[in-house]
């Protein structure tokens, strides 16, 4: 991690001081998720985002880059960005599902729901570069709520750290 002494660019701020907690870290991945290449925003924070930058370390690896403009005490920024050289965006992957809570993977067309004695759900947002034995190493054990067909990837990552709900919740 760097620090700079200012951005490189006019680009979007986002100042998460006036959002409530929960609501920070699904805005900030979100918006990280759809940064094009060569593309960043502004965190503004009133604490250090270090567990913010090991979550993105976590899920978006070398494609995201994560730079300290100002580090407090009273105010936080940091620019969060995709290098020009980024890799592709994240992509998802359909999985099976069985009764015993075994995961597999299944063709992209397989229709979500019930089937072949499992439920095929889909795992969205995975990360640039993420393999699909990866995902099915996340997935193992896991049974969606019931009627969640999609699964943030972001959720199985929390679910392994030792998520109070096993990733599941808001």
């Amino acid at each position: 991690m760097q620090i700079a002494e200012q951005s490189t660019a006019a680009e979007p701020v986002i100042d998460v001081q006036s959002i409530p907690p929960h609501q920070r870290h699904p805005l900030i991945l979100q918006a990280t998720q759809d940064l094009a290449p060569g593309r960043g925003f502004v965190l503004v924070n009133d604490h250090d985002p270090r567990p913010l930058s090991l979550q993105i370390q976590a899920l978006f690896g070398d494609a995201v880059s994560w730079t300290y403009l100002e580090r407090g005490p009273e105010r936080w920024r940091v620019r969060i960005g995709r290098p020009e050289s980024g890799t592709a965006p994240a992509t998802s992957l359909r999985v099976l599902i069985g009764r015993g809570g075994q995961a597999s993977a299944v063709a992209a067309e397989t229709p979500l729901g019930v089937a072949d004695g499992g439920l095929v759900c889909e795992i969205t947002d995975c990360p640039p570069g993420t393999s699909a034995e990866q995902v099915l190493d996340l997935m193992q054990g896991v049974i969606p709520p019931a009627g969640q067909l999609h699964l943030p990837y972001e959720r199985l990552v929390a679910r392994r750290s030792g998520s109070c709900c096993g990733g599941m919740c808001g």
